[in-house]
């Protein structure tokens, strides 16, 4: 019985003892220690301590500053339980305070930094501990991050929770965007790999961060954004309005994208979002040899610069196309691969205004397109007018019908491009004249100016649906406050500037919802009786 008792004690000493000194267990030093520390030890002359961990797992870090990064949940205002260790052996930490006395949703929003000291020998390195509330990706590899293809290892961790919150993958990657691959701070496509049980490289797919389960991802850097937010917002607006077809269920017209921090070669790499690709899983598309039409799907990376005419007589056709993309693995590439996209082009630019309307509900998805022209009238979507959008070939029947899905929404809600200074090719500023202007997408456009089936009475029903829903002043108003929140509130936003000095930054978020909520009453005006007015306009 005693021995029963002892050992009961022993347990609850063990397990309650981290509770009772605090939520995160860790080697505080008094004052006069750490006195004694700095004036017996000589601090070193080069950074000697990277492996700092919580509950057992390495925390990414900066080794320009010896900062580490432990992610928590921002939205909680209680300190998650854990210890905080060194994983070099013969390494001791004394932390300079008890920071878990802090309000740790203030620390995570100002970045407060916490000193402690790894020991060892006679020398000491002074570090800090920085609390942040978003997700972290870390890349290492032998490139520098101005390689266009690189290889090397990708670590992930989930702030939200401590339970299987950290992973890791081999990693292939690439730089990607067109204008955006010009800055300094460079967007990346990942594609995570595996070591199977034979020694076998394989995709090694999983979830990150609440997204879907796969190997292949995007990080946006969103560089020339001042606001951070456009893109995600666009996106989450997108979800609602379109990005879901009932006839697909399994498809998603669209991306999900999610805020995180990133690292490259140990180094604080700034704030980007985390991005589904649309690709074949993403729009369920049938494949090659998988029964049934195979389906296809194409995306405008440019405006188009040859007539569709010449496209339609090409001598031969790959895998590009007058700034469109085939997307997607095929083993034969012909004219059969590029007729849904042709058909639509050749559609579109019908002289016969009868013979637009009469085909148009046929070879497309006529909602869709509306659902789209209103939605780039409502985020201001100048970049997606002539490209930045997917054209997929999905079977409807015995037939193939063309889906719309927007993509890459960082030039919205007011933004536009102008001739770059500097290094940069391109400035992205503000530009106010946008919020009274039509944003002229020259499809959806027809479909409007020949009421094609009754697309008039179609968008201003719409309108007013959407308008008691996600764009109500109070929805819109609450989505770009919880966005803001993300990207200020984690600490992010002001460490994104001080990384990139020369990036945009700076939104005046006040004025930002002040102009959306001003967009949308501009469109209460023109949609509810004077659409014939409002086609009168038209940005250039």
């Amino acid at each position: 019985m005693l021995n029963l008792i002892l050992l009961a004690c022993s347990l609850a000493f063990l397990f309650l003892w981290p509770l009772w000194k605090g939520p995160i267990a860790f080697q505080e030093g008094t004052e006069e220690e750490i006195s004694r520390l700095l004036a017996t030890h000589s601090q070193a002359a080069e950074p000697f301590f990277t492996e700092l961990a919580f509950s057992g797992e390495q925390l990414p870090y900066d080794r320009n500053t010896s900062t580490f990064y432990l992610p928590l949940n921002m939205e909680t205002d209680i300190w998650e339980s854990g210890q905080l260790t060194s994983l070099a052996s013969g390494v001791s930490l004394i932390f300079e305070e008890d920071f878990t006395g802090a309000d740790k949703q203030e620390a995570i929003k100002n970045g407060t930094k916490f000193r402690f000291y790894a020991v060892r020998d006679g020398e000491y390195q002074e570090c800090w501990l920085t609390v942040t509330g978003l997700s972290v990706v870390s890349i290492e590899t032998e490139a520098d991050a101005d390689a266009e293809i690189f290889g090397g290892s990708a670590y992930f961790w989930d702030s939200s929770t401590k339970v299987d919150w950290t992973s890791s993958s081999i990693l292939e990657a690439n730089i990607r965007g067109n204008t955006s691959r010009t800055y300094e701070k460079k967007g990346y496509k990942l594609s995570l790999k595996k070591q199977n049980k034979n020694g076998e490289i394989v995709e090694d797919k999983k979830s990150l961060f609440g997204l879907r389960n796969d190997d292949e991802w995007l990080l946006n850097a969103m560089y020339s954004d001042s606001s951070k937010i456009r893109d995600k917002l666009s996106a989450d607006i997108w979800a609602e309005i379109g990005a879901y077809q009932e006839e697909f269920p399994e498809a998603y017209f669209g991306t999900r994208m999610t805020y995180v921090e990133v690292f490259f070669n140990h180094e604080y790499w700034g704030l980007y979002v985390l991005m589904e690709p649309v690709d074949s899983k993403q729009l369920d598309r049938t494949k090659e040899g998988e029964g049934g039409q195979e389906e296809y799907s194409y995306k405008s990376v440019t405006p188009q610069d040859v007539s569709t005419e010449e496209l339609l007589n090409q001598e031969a056709y790959g895998e590009t196309l007058s700034g469109f993309e085939l997307k997607g693995s095929h083993t034969v590439i012909d004219r059969t691969s590029w007729e849904p996209l042709l058909s639509y082009l050749e559609l579109r630019d019908l002289s016969d205004d009868e013979a637009f309307a009469a085909a148009a509900s046929e070879l497309t998805d006529r909602e869709g397109a509306l659902d789209i022209w209103i939605y780039l009238q409502a985020v201001l979507g100048i970049d997606n007018r002539g490209k930045n959008m997917y054209y997929v070939a999905k079977n409807r029947g015995n037939r193939q019908v063309v889906y719309f899905a927007p993509w890459d929404m960082d030039i919205t809600w007011g933004d536009a491009l102008s001739e770059g200074t500097g290094d940069n090719v391109w400035d992205v500023g503000l530009f106010t004249a946008l919020y009274s202007e039509r944003i002229n997408w020259s499809f959806g456009d027809r479909l409007i100016e020949l009421d094609v089936d009754g697309s008039c009475d179609y968008v201003s029903e719409r309108w007013k649906e959407l308008r008691q829903g996600v764009l109500s002043d109070e929805s819109l108003t609450e989505e770009i406050d919880g966005l803001i929140h993300q990207v200020r509130d984690s600490g992010a936003l002001e460490r994104d500037a001080e990384r990139w000095p020369d990036s945009n930054s700076g939104q005046d978020y006040e004025l930002f919802v002040r102009m959306a909520l001003y967009r949308m009453k501009i469109l209460d005006y023109y949609f509810d009786g004077n659409l014939e007015e409002y086609m009168g306009l038209g940005y250039e």
